[in-house]
């Protein structure tokens, strides 16, 4: 036996590479691609499910946002809630509000319960997680789709006239649904080991609604509470896509793009934080 091979060292080093934010978001793109005709089968099965013991069914898509509204139009009739100065009804200007409000809440809801929704297949498929997280998000869209029909027909009952412009609608509310996305993802991976911080999470933004100009105008003689409107994303992500319908002018472009930037920043960093979390998920589900 050779002395001088048993004494010899090994030196073993890690071969996996670290995963860079911009590697995640590759990657996210790759598995969302290829698992893209499973996200339409699980949408399509969430979809039917939905609907199949409820007694109006597909109805609920249309009238859900229209009893939503039901209250806040009521405060305004009897003067208990005075939103200010609107300059259209406040039935099409609350709608609107509220409607774009829930394309966040939504988001942010779907996706964070995406993989508690989906344990079974988590554990038991090789389906990308990142696919399985974000899959409710094709309802989200469905619903934009009618919540912009029923939009028309309200525009109608008030013999409004949408501005051209209104076909860029959905573009408009694209950041508000990519900041649910990531605040989704964030809560996806976290919220997996501590179910209580999605709750947590959804009472501080159903908080935020009243300092977002959702039913409300912006427009306040007290100057704290007229900085904190003005200071908050939300509401550039609010007021922009409603004025894109009415009027088709957009008032504070500024405040738009950089409201947009700091969604997509924060859908880039939900994308790395689920990849660097995501593996201690199914352990835990």
């Amino acid at each position: 036996m050779d002395n001088n091979a048993s004494k010899t060292v090994r030196t073993y080093e890690a071969s996996g590479e670290i995963l860079t934010p911009l590697a995640s978001l590759q990657l996210a793109y790759r598995e969302l691609f290829w698992s893209r005709h499973v996200i339409w089968h699980l949408f399509v099965r969430d979809f039917v499910a939905g609907f199949r013991q409820k007694l109006l069914g597909y109805f609920w898509v249309v009238l859900t946002p229209l009893i939503g509204i039901a209250s806040f139009v009521f405060m305004q009739s009897t003067g208990i809630l005075n939103p200010g100065n609107m300059g259209i009804p406040y039935p099409v200007y609350v709608y609107i509000g509220t409607t774009i409000w829930g394309l966040l809440m939504s988001s942010m809801a779907v996706v964070s319960v995406g993989l508690i929704n989906n344990a079974d297949l988590v554990m038991r498929t090789n389906i990308p997680t990142i696919s399985l997280a974000v899959t409710g998000l094709a309802n989200i869209f469905y619903n934009l789709l009618v919540n912009l029909v029923v939009l028309l027909f309200l525009l109608l009952f008030f013999k409004l006239i949408p501005s051209p412009w209104v076909i860029l609608y959905p573009l408009a509310v694209l950041p508000i649904i990519v900041l649910g996305m990531g605040i989704g993802l964030f809560l996806a991976v976290v919220g997996s080991v501590a179910r209580d911080v999605t709750g947590i999470f959804t009472t501080v933004f159903t908080l935020a609604m009243y300092i977002t100009p959702v039913v409300y105008t912006a427009e306040f003689e007290h100057p704290f509470l007229r900085s904190v409107v003005q200071w908050n994303p939300l509401t550039y992500l609010i007021n922009t896509p409603r004025e894109i319908i009415v009027s088709g002018d957009i008032s504070a472009p500024f405040g738009y793009s950089l409201a947009t930037m700091v969604a997509f920043i924060l859908l880039f960093l939900g994308v790395h934080a689920f990849y660097l979390i995501k593996d201690k998920v199914a352990e835990r589900l």
